[in-house]
């Protein structure tokens, strides 16, 4: 499976996926010490495309029964193809349906692409952060109860 734990040599390769996509803005000191949190698990997904290159990542705090993720994306030319469906998979298998686990995020109201991505696989609307990010836009805030999960 094409799916490992990010290495600190991947954070260039993350960073450019991150800039192409300029949805946040981490620097490589932050993604640094997302690596060395206990709590946290990143994972990259790794295509061979006759060379092997990162062209996805995801990271989630993992903290017991609510957990969270904190960031997730895939590279403009490998879109569509699951890797989203497969990273995201990645961080809630993690987590435990028989422990009633949850999941949150957050997300830009105004990025409908990732808000139908997480509503298809079982993310809930559950409240407004008005004017959350440094532009002004507002936040959705989802969550995720892995008992009630359907695939």
């Amino acid at each position: 499976m094409p799916i490992r734990e990010m290495k600190e040599t991947d954070l260039p390769r993350v960073l450019e996926i991150q800039q192409e996509l300029a949805f946040q803005d981490w620097n490589e000191s932050q993604f640094a010490a997302e690596l060395r949190a206990s709590y946290a698990f990143c994972v990259v997904y790794e295509a061979d495309q006759g060379t092997p290159q990162v062209s996805g990542y995801a990271i989630f705090h993992l903290l017991g029964p609510d957990s969270e993720l904190l960031s997730i994306a895939v590279s403009r030319d490998n879109q569509h193809k699951g890797i989203g469906k497969v990273l995201l998979d990645a961080g809630l298998s993690r987590l435990s349906p028989a422990d009633k686990d949850r999941c949150f995020l957050e997300v830009r109201e105004g990025n409908s692409t990732a808000r139908k991505f997480y509503e298809k696989n079982g993310f809930t609307l559950f409240n407004t952060r008005k004017n959350y990010y440094s532009d002004g836009e507002n936040a959705c805030l989802y969550s995720l109860e892995l008992e009630s999960r359907t695939n």
